[in-house]
């Protein structure tokens, strides 16, 4: 019984575990949503496992980082960590993580996010609810925005018209729409 009991608990952490990142690193809300998902989590590339440890030193070198911060990602074993300064990145080894020099830190590109949703929301029409994702990179100093392909080449025109991300770089990939629920049965 004992051992039943140990994997159910196994279990239910590694669920757990696997939610949180699940939660990190993706996608942020929709256009009508009031905030943007904080970018500044910990994404894990598929064939990675997740680490504990390596999670919480990203928790940390995050609080310590502060506006420095990026974005942190596991990858080969290891915790990477984009950092906008030179002093950053050496806090970030010393911490014993791989450092990488980054262009914006996550606040920069979560409020870069703000000012697309704002202009959408100023559209109005099919270009108010054209952009179904905002993925924000710290790696790359970018944003990637799933697009309703119907309305790409408007919405590519008129963000670099209006210089809507003020130089933050805009990638564009086609989407099927928002993400639904389930239906019931």
């Amino acid at each position: 019984m004992k051992n039943s009991t140990s994997r159910t608990v196994m279990a239910g952490g590694a669920l757990a575990a696997a939610l949180l990142l699940s939660a990190c690193g993706t996608e942020t809300g929709t256009p009508g949503a009031s905030e943007t998902t904080p970018s500044a989590s910990v994404s894990v590339a598929p064939e990675q496992s997740e680490d504990a440890q390596l999670l919480q030193l990203n928790k940390s070198l995050k609080e310590t980082l502060g506006d420095k911060y990026s974005e942190g990602w596991i990858a080969d074993g290891k915790l990477h960590i984009a950092v906008t300064d030179k002093s950053s990145e050496a806090t970030v080894t010393e911490a014993g993580a791989v450092a990488h020099l980054a262009k914006y830190s996550a606040a920069e590109l979560d409020a870069a996010i703000g000012k697309i949703m704002a202009w959408q929301r100023e559209q109005g029409g099919d270009l108010a609810t054209a952009i179904h994702t905002y993925m924000p990179s710290g790696r790359d100093g970018s944003i990637t925005l799933g697009v309703d392909p119907g309305q790409l080449e408007a919405i590519k025109k008129g963000l670099a018209a209006d210089d809507v991300t003020g130089g933050v770089t805009v990638n564009f990939k086609e989407s099927a729409g928002p993400a639904s629920p389930a239906a019931s049965s």
